[in-house]
């Protein structure tokens, strides 16, 4: 089972907003997506471009400033092909955003 950390407030991150965090030892970007957070692993895969700090987010794509690769935050997909980005469960407790040790994919064990 996930182990959720707090990360963030929602008062901090407002709708079409993304920001950098640490959770559970790795970088993370938690995006705000039509008041519905996500999170997904900060490093693009392809060149290691910090996805956080240097990255834009469009509705809901996440796109790399190097080489241009768009990934989902929803589901951490590469939406151009290729290996996409680990997503995380993310819980709103209160205003507290929490991002959750396990995968997107045990978002439903919770």
């Amino acid at each position: 089972m996930a182990e959720f950390e707090t990360v963030l407030r929602t008062p901090e991150l407002g709708p079409g907003a993304m920001m950098a965090v640490e959770a559970h030892g790795r970088e993370i970007v938690v995006a705000n997506v039509g008041q519905t957070y996500y999170a997904v692993d900060a490093s693009c895969p392809v060149d290691g471009a910090n996805l956080a700090r240097e990255g834009r987010l469009e509705d809901d794509v996440l796109i790399c400033p190097h080489d241009g690769a768009r990934f989902s935050v929803r589901t951490g997909e590469r939406l151009d092909g290729g290996d996409g980005l680990r997503a995380h469960a993310v819980r709103i407790e209160g205003n507290e955003i929490k991002v959750g040790s396990a995968d997107y994919a045990d978002r439903n064990a919770r």
